[in-house]
């Protein structure tokens, strides 16, 4: 073939018609399409799981909900439970409550005494104001001294002072508001007897008793009178004299005689007026079970059936019912826990459900709800400062918190609101306290 054939042949192959697809513009446009498609499906997937995933914040919500109810309901007092906010209903958070939240103090501090002691007395006057007087501050350290508590201000503040300083001895509320006290430990054994007027906050004598005596009783009778009963005379020896004194006269009388010589022991006024005197110590210093009657009409002691035990150091408290219970003290046999309910109606004694702590030199007080709060004493461990209630209705004793302090001879004082004023007594080492707690 020709050179020129060959070259023309070649040409027109070259530059013959092209593919459709081996156009630019084809190709261009298909790149194009490839990125759009693969833009859009990575758009897809980063709306999908970032923009539009819900938050890990929003998704844990039910959770961080339950936790902070939890919380909340932990850190509220079991008292105001019932007033939180409704808790989500998971099954376990009951649970959780119960085994993690303290329940508050019944017990609460307020303002100290002015002065420290024990084997004092403490008054509840109409006012609603407190009357402590006396007591000692050491083994023969003994306050005349006088001071008032105000609820309403939880302040103490002093008042006039006693003639005569004295301990182990007795204080009353006479009908006309005055505070009767007797007898006692001070400057010797005392036969006097003073008068405090609220309305003034001094001390005036009156006329002295006829036999000088410490650890008594003296009980306001229905008529009036103060009767006097028992303790230890001039000679420290145990003495079954009794005496009344007459408000409207100023005057003592005496009345017969107790059926027992005793002292630390416990005067009752019974809803029928008359007196029921129980245990002590009699004259070889053996604590007894032995109880008596005192009827004003008459001016006569009559035996009433004996305690189960015999106590010295215990308490008797008069209940709503209208029976005594009687708890705790110590006898030969130790420090007893044993709890026993007299009834005026029959004259017996019947046993009940024991306390959880035996215990001596404690206090037991009637509550407005009609419960009996039982604090403090001693026991073969000490000075302790355990408290429990009693529940007449049920005739049983539950555990209550514990005091702040440790007490024993100390005073415990039903206030007009229902709270319950512990004063003073010995802590451990028998010190002196001037604190005092609210129940």
């Amino acid at each position: 073939m020709h050179t020129n054939e060959v070259h023309s042949e070649l040409a027109t192959v070259n530059n013959g018609p092209h593919k459709w697809w081996h156009r630019r513009w084809v190709k261009i446009t298909g790149i194009s399409v490839i990125i759009l498609i693969v833009f859009a499906v990575t758009l897809g997937l980063v709306l999908n799981f970032v923009v539009f995933a819900p938050k890990k914040s929003e998704t844990n919500t039910p959770v961080a909900t339950s936790s902070s109810s939890l919380a909340t309901t932990i850190s509220t007092p079991l008292s105001l439970s019932t007033t939180s906010p409704p808790m989500t209903p998971i099954t376990t958070l009951p649970q959780t409550t119960t085994t993690t939240t303290t329940q508050p103090s019944e017990w609460s501090v307020t303002g100290n005494m002015i002065n420290a002691r024990y084997y004092h007395t403490a008054i509840v006057l109409s006012t609603g104001k407190v009357l402590v007087t006396g007591g000692s501050y050491g083994l023969t350290s003994y306050l005349n001294s006088a001071e008032l508590y105000d609820p309403s201000a939880s302040t103490w503040t002093t008042t006039g002072n006693m003639t005569n300083a004295r301990s182990y001895y007795s204080a009353s509320v006479l009908e006309n508001g005055k505070v009767l006290v007797t007898g006692g430990v001070g400057n010797g054994y005392v036969y006097s007897a003073e008068l405090y007027d609220p309305s003034t906050g001094t001390w005036t004598t009156t006329s002295n008793m006829i036999h000088a005596r410490f650890s008594h009783t003296t009980s306001t009778l229905l008529n009036g009178k103060v009767l006097v009963t028992g303790g230890r005379d001039s000679s420290s020896n145990a003495t079954n004299s009794a005496e009344l004194y007459d408000p409207s006269t100023n005057t003592w009388t005496t009345t017969d005689n107790m059926i027992n010589m005793r002292y630390y022991h416990i005067a009752s006024i019974l809803s029928n007026g008359n007196v029921l005197v129980t245990g002590g110590w009699d004259g070889n210093r053996v604590a007894i079970n032995s109880s008596e009657l005192y009827d004003p009409s008459t001016g006569t002691w009559t035996t009433t059936n004996d305690m189960t035990n015999a106590r010295q150091g215990h308490t008797a408290s008069i209940l709503l019912n209208g029976k005594v219970l009687v708890t705790g003290g110590a006898n030969r046999g130790g420090v007893l826990n044993s709890v026993e309910l007299y009834d005026p109606s029959t004259g017996t004694w019947t046993t009940t459900s024991d306390m959880t702590n035996a215990r001596q030199g404690h206090t037991a007080s009637v509550l407005l709800n009609g419960k009996v709060l039982v604090t403090g004493g001693e026991n073969r461990n000490g000075i302790i400062n355990t408290a429990e209630l009693y529940d007449p209705s049920t005739d049983i004793w539950t555990t209550t918190s514990n005091m702040i302090h440790g007490r024993f001879s100390h005073i415990a004082s039903v206030l007009l609101n229902g709270k319950v004023l512990v004063t003073g007594g010995t802590s451990n080492g028998y010190a002196p306290l001037n604190s005092a707690e609210l129940y």
